[in-house]
């Protein structure tokens, strides 16, 4: 019978540096060896670079990107000032995750801004579902717009497009995900992930480009940049995983330093609430306290509330939203955990099911909007691909969504049995798709086919190696002043893990929030409380123990009641 692991990874001890221009770069930083490594390991060699790394200065990213400006961008220019002169009604087609509310508020509110007639429109997932619809465009060309312009979605509505111009509703495209096969016959489209585009940043979020669109409109009308927008840039970029590096890094770390006193109500609001009001809000804190509530809502079918709390007018308006949104994150968190807890028991209470390489894990009782995060929570678990399925009674097909390991690319693996689905999409680390629940018993035994092909002679226990290793005991606020010169965190600029050994625990560990685990350690006289997300089935393992041998670890401030102390996020330890 398969039970969750021991241990959430096995630790290899970080390698000791041997750059050559180690010392050199500490010396010219007037830093400490590891924050030398740290900038060696991004490429960065000389302190020149590092001055630029650390600063970030927008003005030079935007003279060097508008050297090559984007595909799609003079063309949409002239047909947005031309219906801004004739006074044609624009509706601004977003997408229900955080990247498209984000990018939906900054266009509709910079149109409105520069004096356009502007409206905005949001799918429902359990209405409209994903992206640009036959439906959605019905709505949009209801209201009596002469234009449709997508932020976040719209590069494959091949035909959804083609109807819209049917309907005699001019579309503009602006997206930022890849461009397969034939493109959507649009006025105007800007991505740059579109063949032939030569803009260099290829990892723009949604709200990224939709915020180029609107900086170049601002300039083209002689009405400035959009610059105050980017608190709005900097919280739909971090939420949708792009590369926090060259021009995004920029545009993000110019729009956390606008967040700490944003103008945005909604936001202020949010941030507030979510205890994320500091002067300097971070990368993690954003991504762990204040997108959740945002994405919360999209999940639960009802985005527009989100992107009513970053419109709204009033700091009244907001605290009605923001109760709003509370209330519907509660309900998600609750359905979370219960199909969590349901799917946990699926597959230890059957024997074929718990043995399997890939787990395939079927209800009519499941709701659809947090089935990815119930996927993630099994990976989690027992470090295995797996695909959550939530079966609809009413028409017998299934929508699931899939989360894997190294080594099982999800999009090879649903390929291979696409013959059995209805509908299918993703990337090696996520998907999703539609199946008949008629052939979910097929499309699990194709799973693990694949599994036992791709994972042979896996032992499914996850290494990680930490950045860096520093005793328990020199760690305090100067390491965390130079930790905060590398942020923004993300991909391509991940925040160092930390590595120490030989660690006393100095406290009885307990769960908190039902599945995290709290415990205090120390070493030299020197004590940290530790916190370990999702690690509330370890508290076992670390009662039998005095010491642990060691230990992975993001160090964090954690402010509670005006008190602010450094604690541990630990992610692993033997």
């Amino acid at each position: 019978m398969m039970r969750a692991p021991t241990i959430p990874a096995i630790i290899i001890p970080p390698q000791p540096s041997t750059h050559p221009l180690r010392q050199t770069l500490a010396l010219s930083i007037n830093g400490p060896e590891y924050v030398a490594d740290m900038l060696l390991q991004r490429g960065i060699e000389e302190k020149e670079q590092a001055r630029d790394f650390f600063l970030a200065p927008l003005g030079d990213s935007q003279s060097r990107a508008d050297d090559v400006p984007m595909a799609g961008l003079a063309e949409t220019l002239a047909i947005l000032i031309k219906a801004h002169a004739a006074g044609e009604p624009i509706t601004v087609h977003g997408d229900y995750d955080v990247d498209g509310v984000t990018a939906t508020a900054v266009l509709y509110q910079g149109l409105k801004e520069l004096g356009f007639t502007a409206d905005w429109f949001l799918p429902n997932r359990f209405q409209e579902g994903y992206g640009i619809s036959f439906a959605s465009v019905g709505k949009i060309k209801a209201r009596g717009s002469a234009w449709m312009i997508s932020v976040d979605t719209g590069i494959a509505a091949v035909a959804e497009v083609a109807r819209a111009r049917e309907l005699g509703l001019g579309v503009l495209i602006t997206d930022h995900h890849q461009a397969s096969g034939e493109l959507p016959p649009a006025n105007a489209i800007i991505n740059p992930n579109q063949p032939g585009c030569p803009y260099p940043n290829k990892g723009l979020s949604g709200v990224g480009v939709a915020y180029k669109l609107l900086n170049a409109l601002s300039q083209a009308l002689g009405r400035g940049t959009a610059e105050h927008y980017l608190d709005l840039v900097a919280l739909g970029s971090l939420a949708d995983n792009v590369p926090v590096v060259g021009e995004n890094r920029r545009l993000v770390k110019a729009g956390l330093k606008l967040l700490a006193a944003t103008r945005n109500l909604g936001l202020r609001a949010l941030l507030q609430r979510t205890g994320v009001d500091g002067p300097r809000p971070t990368s993690g804190e954003l991504l762990f306290k204040v997108t959740p509530m945002l994405n919360a809502m999209g999940r639960m079918g009802s985005p527009e509330i989100s992107l009513k709390l970053l419109l709204a007018a009033t700091a009244e308006e907001a605290a009605a939203y923001l109760t709003e949104m509370e209330a519907e994150n509660g309900r998600r968190r609750k359905l979370d955990q219960t199909i969590t807890e349901q799917a946990i028991r699926m597959v230890e209470n059957d024997p074929e099911l718990s043995a399997s390489g890939c787990l395939v894990v079927a209800s009519r009782d499941w709701h659809e909007g947090v089935i990815g995060i119930v996927a993630a929570r099994m990976v989690e678990r027992y470090r295995r691909p797996s695909f959550v399925l939530a079966i609809d009674a009413k028409t017998g097909f299934a929508k699931g969504s899939g989360r894997t390991v190294t080594g099982f690319n999800l999009y090879k693996a649903l390929h291979g049995v696409s013959h059995l689905l209805e509908k299918w999409g993703g990337h090696y680390h996520a998907c999703g798709l539609t199946v008949a629940e008629d052939r979910i018993v097929e499309l699990r035994a194709g799973l693990n086919a694949a599994a036992a092909e791709y994972l042979a002679g896996n032992d499914f226990v996850p290494r990680m190696q930490p950045n860096l290793e520093i005793p328990l005991d020199r760690l305090g606020e100067e390491d965390m002043a130079w930790l905060q010169r590398f942020e923004p965190f993300g991909p391509l600029n991940e925040s160092p893990l930390f590595y120490s050994e030989d660690v006393a625990v100095l406290s009885q560990p307990k769960v908190v929030g039902d599945k995290h685990l709290k415990f205090t350690v120390g070493t030299a006289g020197k004590n940290f409380e530790a916190i370990g997300f999702n690690l509330g089935y370890l508290r076992s393992y670390v009662l039998e123990r005095s010491r642990l041998s060691k230990i992975a670890y993001y160090p964090e401030w954690n402010s509670f009641r005006g008190v602010r102390k450094l604690q541990l996020r630990i992610v692993a330890m033997e």
